[in-house]
C-alpha cells in the first residue's frame, strides 16, 4: 500500500467526517471524559496525529495550554486552526519536525494501533519531550473482557473500528493489551505512571473500579520520560 494511497484514503475520510459532523464536541467520545484530570495548565503540548485536534483545542481553551497539532490531513488541520490551534502538516511515522526537549506533554490519541513502527515513534516522542515530560496515549484494549470472549467463541480478533468490514480491511494493524503497552513504554525509556480503563457501558463502569485492565474497552496511559 503506497503512502499516496493511504494519504488519499485518510483525507477522504476526514472530508466525509467533517461533512457529517461539522460541530464535533469534546464530550462526544467517552475516552475524552477521563482526560481533563490529566491536563495541566499552561503546558506546551503536542497533539500528535491530531485529526482536527478536538483534544488539543479543549486543552488550549480550558487550561491555557500552548498546543501544536500535527496531522497528515490538511482538511482536519483546517478545522483545527478554526478551533484556534497551531498546526503542522506531517506524518507521525516521519521524524518529528521539532527540536529536542521542547514539549511538556505529547498527546497521542487513538493512533498507535494504525502505525507500522510504534517503538520508533515513541522514541521520537521521547526526543521532543522535556526532561520529566509526559506522553499520554490511548488505544483499544485487546484484553477487554468482551474482546476476550469474542476470541474464545469465534476464534478471531474482534473488530474495534466503527464500520462493519472483513478483518483484512481493518484500519487497525497493531493490537495492544495493558501488559504490551507497559512493556513498550519501558522499552522506549518511559515509566508508566497512570493507567485508566474507559467504557460507557454500565457493567464496565462498575467493573473497571475493580479491574480497569479487564473492563476498560479503551486504555488511556500516561508515561513519564526518565
Amino acid at each position: 500500500m503506497s503512502n499516496t494511497f493511504v494519504h488519499d484514503k485518510y483525507e477522504k475520510s476526514w472530508v466525509e467526517r467533517l461533512k457529517n459532523a461539522p460541530k464535533e464536541a469534546f464530550g462526544n467520545y467517552e475516552r475524552n471524559w477521563v482526560l481533563p484530570p490529566l491536563m495541566v495548565k499552561g503546558e506546551k503540548v503536542l497533539d500528535l496525529a491530531s485529526g482536527n485536534s478536538i483534544v488539543g483545542s479543549y486543552w488550549a481553551r480550558e487550561y491555557g495550554a500552548d498546543v501544536t497539532a500535527l496531522d497528515l490531513s490538511e482538511t482536519a488541520l483546517k478545522d483545527a486552526r478554526a478551533r484556534g490551534v497551531k498546526t503542522i502538516t506531517g506524518s507521525v511515522e516521519d521524524k518529528l519536525p521539532f527540536k529536542a526537549g521542547i514539549f511538556d506533554t505529547v498527546f497521542w490519541g487513538d493512533n498507535i494501533e494504525h502505525v507500522l513502527a510504534p517503538a520508533s515513534i515513541l522514541k521520537e516522542i521521547y526526543r521532543v519531550l522535556k526532561k520529566g515530560g509526559r506522553v499520554i496515549l490511548s488505544t483499544p484494549n485487546q484484553s477487554y473482557w468482551r474482546y476476550r470472549l469474542h476470541m474464545f467463541i469465534y476464534g478471531e480478533l474482534p473488530r474495534t473500528e466503527g464500520d462493519v468490514n472483513d478483518p483484512w480491511e481493518w484500519e487497525h494493524i497493531r493490537f495492544f493489551s495493558p501488559k504490551i503497552i507497559k512493556k513498550l513504554l519501558e522499552f522506549t525509556n518511559f515509566s508508566q505512571t497512570k493507567f485508566i480503563g474507559v467504557s460507557r457501558r454500565r457493567i464496565d463502569m462498575i467493573g473497571k473500579h475493580v479491574s480497569p485492565e479487564l473492563f476498560g474497552m479503551i486504555m488511556v496511559v500516561e508515561g513519564k520520560k526518565l
